[in-house]
């Protein structure tokens, strides 16, 4: 593998070492709803069907906008792949790096996430509710007696 320099002689221009790319304006963003994103290849590499995700598949939708909200070079990327309803409905769910989340959560404070727990204020942080153990779901604990055979 050979050595090619960078024209502009920044070392690495890898998404991990650049500032996440954020748009002014949610509302700025105009990407498709409906139908196939394929996103560039610099986001996903290899054959163009491993780069296409159906919108209308959760997770899939979910795994791209990832993609590009980690991966994207610049605010015109993902001002033309993201689509502002769907960003906001799945916004929660996505598993984006610290850094990442941070950034647009404080360039557009109303996606920041809310959590939905139950209104249980006596609990300490890190506590361990009370209870038993791990229960499986939807079986009843059985009581256990142990009973004494008579040899006879």
């Amino acid at each position: 593998m050979s050595y090619v320099a960078t024209r502009d002689g920044r070392r690495d221009r890898s998404a991990a070492h650049r500032a996440p790319a954020v748009p002014d304006r949610i509302d700025d963003l105009h990407g498709n709803s409906l139908g196939v994103l394929e996103v560039p290849h610099h986001m996903a590499c290899g054959h163009a069907s491993r780069r296409r995700y159906d919108l209308e598949d959760p997770a899939q939708l979910r795994h791209a906008y990832e993609q590009v909200l980690c991966e994207a070079a610049g605010c015109g990327e993902v001002e033309d792949l993201i689509n502002p309803a769907m960003l906001r409905r799945v916004w929660r769910d996505l598993h984006l790096p610290v850094r990442v989340r941070e950034a647009w959560e404080t360039r557009h404070p109303s996606l920041r996430r809310t959590v939905n727990r139950a209104a249980d204020t006596t609990r300490t942080p890190g506590a361990r509710p009370a209870g038993r153990g791990f229960a499986r779901r939807g079986r009843t604990p059985v009581a256990r007696t142990s009973t004494v055979r008579s040899s006879a």
